[in-house]
């Protein structure tokens, strides 16, 4: 990304910012950008631009005219001169905005890209559903190390001498309150029993936007912070685009580890009372959180820091393994903290997933009255949830207008991250509505969009998910070498970035969807397994399995099929994938024990799509065995939590078992 002016230039997609707005240029104008930025100090003659830009087309001496007034007109009359009988030169000074990334070791290997064909794997599961993860658990971000190791050392050690006896006193005070919360949490619920207490805190030295503008500010928030204990064993950058893993590297024993990103507050309203703005991230043993705080001083945002962290670590919230049970948990939180900014937004965005939009509206509009005048952030953040509620129920109109709504807020306050997540929500429901390849239009300028925003943001995780999702979009329009440009682009920008390999995951899981041959897919289907898994990519890692396990049944390789299968260790999908199994092995009373199996859990935990499809099998089975008894049973269950999305992929199986779809999607 390149900065001049007012303007931000994405050279990867030649595309035009002014302040996070789009500046629309055509391929005319953007080829010649591009070539004025590439090389400043040259003046360029009319016959060099002719060939850069036109190569080789015939075209008149006064179209080039025509187009280096057009790019002055939108740039500013002084930004290019005209050196008579010479030609023309870039004027405005650059600064080209780039990750300054330590050099590791062990970096993550690529995966040789063997040829691929135009096939497409018809079984994408239902898990592909959760592609676009929400930014508030995946900490999409891309950071800096703005300290030196002199003065972290003297932070740590005065943090781990004063924090230590601080840490103990306050556990001590608030052991008995702990204690109590944690049974009421165990009251809530027969599946989680852990009580939730947490042994320390940790927290790894927080960085800034620019390390060179806050050192001082840095170095104060450290020493305001002598509630936990510091650590400089994990790198702040890897962590930021990594928490689930770093966590895991460090074994913390069932702390907490956070760290924070300083910026500066870009929010004309607010910013004179207001100047900094702190993202605070915050990892657990099951999941993470993201908050954001605008604060006066330093020591304010400290304070902030400590009553938030002190809060959540008194929770269950890091602990539950059930995603079924987050809403109730977030709802016990924030009626103790009342109706925090922070629980809000995640609060709403549970409730809108578990489709219980009446309880997530009342969330969002106590969320936006809350944050209007002085959280602009989060006031932003209720539009795009508006948005998301109204695109669950269908309504993609109000759905549109919300997140432009949002898009825009997002925009004047600078907050780029958080803009490119619209952006793709906005491509999802672009897609939703789309009805031939023309609509594809309107999707890619969103990933496009996306990308670029989260280049700025300085969030890479962010940036290759749009491509990833640009794949996945062109591949169901049948954009057959679109598909595998922007999964290549997506690998290419993930070694780039050096990222772990728990992120190459879902990249290779399309390549093995895309694949041409079986023995291609089956490579990539184990490339997949052999990667890191993190709660955020099991979905992928659970559809591999599956999927895997299918082709070697299909080729009469059962005991690689099992092994495969014994690979998912969660009881629910393990008890799944094994019915699918036995009744391919055509022995139908283990297929019926283990559907039985699956689907009795699942619905213990609410994972409707699992029980849905176990309830499916069991149909199938029984009739198959010309028995009827229990059936009433799943037959009711998918009469009560099919979607219409569902009942349209497994419309031919049912209508084999006696469902009428119509039926099923009239009472929806």
């Amino acid at each position: 990304m390149i900065q001049f002016l007012d303007f931000q230039f994405d050279e990867v997609q030649t595309i035009l910012f002014k302040d996070a707005q789009v500046i629309a240029l055509n391929s005319t104008q953007s080829k010649l950008l591009a070539l004025f930025i590439s090389k400043p100090e040259k003046i360029f003659s009319k016959d060099d631009i002719l060939t850069e830009v036109w190569q080789g087309k015939v075209v008149s001496e006064q179209v080039v005219f025509q187009n280096i007034s057009q790019l002055r007109t939108i740039i500013g009359d002084n930004a290019i001169k005209t050196f008579p009988k010479k030609g023309y030169q870039w004027q405005p000074e650059l600064t080209f905005i780039e990750y300054s990334k330590e050099q590791q070791t062990g970096a993550p290997q690529e995966t040789p890209i063997v040829e691929l064909s135009d096939e497409l794997e018809a079984d994408i599961t239902l898990a592909n559903k959760r592609v676009n993860t929400p930014p508030l658990h995946s900490s999409e971000i891309k950071t800096h190390k703005p300290y030196t190791r002199i003065i972290m050392g003297c932070c740590t050690l005065l943090c781990l001498v004063f924090g230590t006896f601080y840490f103990i006193d306050k556990y001590e005070q608030q052991g008995a309150f702990k204690n109590a919360f944690a049974q009421s949490i165990e009251s809530q619920s027969s599946v989680e029993q852990t009580p939730a207490v947490h042994n320390d805190l940790i927290y790894l030295p927080f960085t800034a936007d620019s390390a060179r503008h806050f050192q001082e500010d840095i170095d104060e928030l450290h020493l305001a912070l002598d509630f936990a204990t510091a650590s400089d064993e994990l790198d702040v950058r890897e962590f930021v685009n990594s928490p689930y893993m770093q966590y895991q590297q460090l074994n913390p024993n069932d702390a907490l580890i956070f760290t924070g990103i300083l910026k500066h507050n870009a929010d004309t309203s607010t910013r004179k009372h207001m100047p900094f703005l702190l993202e605070l991230i915050v990892q657990g043993p099951e999941r993470s959180w993201v908050s954001y705080m605008y604060g006066a001083s330093m020591p304010d945002l400290a304070d902030q820091v400590k009553a938030l962290i002190e809060t959540l670590a008194s929770t269950n919230y890091f602990r539950l393994k059930s995603e079924s049970l987050l809403s109730a948990e977030l709802a016990l939180i924030n009626e103790r903290v009342g109706s925090s900014l922070h629980v809000l937004p995640l609060l709403a965005y549970h409730l809108i997933d578990d489709d219980k939009f009446d309880s997530a509206s009342g969330y969002i509009e106590l969320l936006l009255t809350e944050s209007e005048l002085k959280h602009p952030l989060y006031y932003a953040y209720g539009k795009w949830l508006k948005g998301q509620l109204y695109n669950g129920k269908r309504d993609a109109i109000n759905a549109k207008t919300y997140y432009e709504q949002a898009d825009l807020l997002f925009s004047d306050a600078h907050i780029y991250d958080l803009q490119a997540e619209v952006n793709k929500s906005s491509a999802e429901l672009a897609h939703s509505v789309a009805h031939n390849k023309e609509d594809f239009d309107v999707i890619r300028r969103h990933l496009y969009k996306a990308a670029s925003l989260a280049r700025l943001g300085k969030k890479p995780v962010a940036e290759i998910r749009a491509y990833t999702l640009l794949s996945i979009k062109a591949s169901k329009f049948g954009m057959k070498k679109a598909r595998i440009d922007y999964l290549i682009q997506a690998k290419t920008l993930l070694a780039e970035y050096q990222l772990d390999g728990s992120h190459y995951m879902l990249p290779m899981y399309h390549f093995a969807i895309f694949a041409e041959t079986l023995e291609e897919r089956i490579k990539f289907y184990h490339a997949v397994l052999d990667k890191p898994v993190t709660p955020e990519n099991y979905w992928v890692f659970f559809s591999t399995a599956d999927n895997l396990s299918k082709l070697y049944l299909k080729e009469n390789k059962p005991e690689e099929a099992l092994e495969v299968i014994e690979k998912i260790t969660e009881p629910a999908r393990s008890a799944l994938l094994h019915a699918q199994y036995y009744r391919a092995l055509n022995d139908t009373d283990k297929a019926i024990n283990y559907a039985k199996r699956s689907f009795n859990i699942g619905r213990g935990q609410h994972m409707n799509w699992l029980s849905l499809n176990s309830a499916l099998i069991l149909l199938e089975l029984n009739q198959a065995k010309g028995e009827s008894h229990e059936l009433a049973e799943y037959r009711e269950f998918i009469a009560d939590h099919a979607t219409e999305w569902w009942l349209s992929w497994r419309k031919d199986r049912l209508a084999n078992v006696g469902i009428d779809i119509e039926e099923q999607m009239a009472g929806l």
